[in-house]
């Protein structure tokens, strides 16, 4: 399913790494279309790990009521942050959560990703609040499929298509959550706020920052990156003059941070941190440290000390 896609599995194991929404669509489709399964996506979001919501979960079964620990999943839901746009929506005794895909070309795949998201919302809500606890009615989009039963078992309630708006609709019940802790469900919302306020890079700077950290000393071209990714290097020039990027600029940055982490890290020879981060000699290199930081390496070597 990773083929040709620019990652293996050996890369979705690296903590720092991340995929893009082609990347994503790409993997979806082969597994629609190799297992075969349309409740594919609810039964993924049904059997998703529950630690893998990390400090959202820890939020949630702090939070005072049901009410709280909707607002934590639908603040902070990681498993689609980046590709489902999230409200919520209160009215009277019910509270919704609302969600678009932020792609909407590709139909088939915002349906994954919102069917995908409801169904771990739920999970989690029955983990949290009670195993009773479930939305009162759900609304897709999407046109009716020919067998509504997988989605009815995956939600334990009505399930409406061809509606206006992807909602998922729960009753806020006077209910306490017996793991309630008022300090921690603050604490959990300020890290979790400073995580999302932190400028995360876009999903093009980090394909090619990715690609590039491979291999300083010998970096892919643009047409190796665009390759890997499976667009064309015309499209992928486009996109990052779009974003106001540049190549040269992002390679740079990644000369500097690899450089600059050699240097800050011990004695290594000059030879080696040039050879590391891509120079091809030391005077190159010495030129460009004074240009990143104005200071010799020397310099920045008895600052570090």
């Amino acid at each position: 399913m990773c083929r040709g896609l620019g990652f293996g599995l050996a890369e979705l194991e690296r903590i720092d790494f991340r995929v893009s929404y082609a990347q994503t669509g790409r993997v979806i489709q082969r597994a629609l279309q190799m297992l075969d399964d349309p409740a594919l996506p609810l039964r993924l979001g049904a059997s998703s790990s529950l630690v893998s919501w990390g400090l959202c979960l820890v939020g949630m079964m702090a939070a005072a009521n049901p009410r709280e620990a909707l607002d934590f999943a639908v603040d902070f839901l990681p498993p689609s942050d980046r590709f489902l746009c999230l409200q919520k929506q209160v009215d009277g005794s019910e509270f919704s959560a609302v969600a678009e895909p932020v792609h909407e070309d590709e139909p088939e795949i915002g349906h994954f990703l919102v069917e995908h998201a409801f169904a771990a919302l739920v999970r989690v809500c029955r983990f949290v609040v009670a195993p009773w606890y479930g939305p009162q009615r759900v609304e897709l989009r999407r046109e009716l499929p020919a067998d509504t039963r997988c989605h009815e078992e995956a939600f334990g309630c009505p399930v409406h298509f061809g509606c206006s708006a992807n909602r998922v609709v729960f009753e806020l019940i006077d209910h306490p959550i017996a793991t309630a802790d008022a300090l921690v469900a603050r604490l959990c919302r300020h890290q979790l706020e400073l995580r999302a306020g932190a400028g995360a890079p876009s999903e093009l700077e980090a394909v090619i920052v990715r690609a590039l950290r491979a291999d300083l000393r010998s970096p892919p071209s643009m047409a190796e990156i665009a390759a890997s990714v499976n667009v064309s290097e015309r499209t992928l020039r486009r996109r990052l003059l779009a974003a106001e990027l540049s190549y040269a600029a992002l390679l740079d940055q990644e000369r500097m941070r690899r450089a600059l982490e050699l240097l800050n890290a011990g004695e290594a020879p000059m030879a080696r941190v040039a050879e590391a981060s891509g120079f091809s000699d030391t005077r190159s290199l010495r030129r460009a440290i004074k240009r990143w930081t104005g200071q010799t390496p020397s310099q920045l070597r008895r600052h570090g000390d």
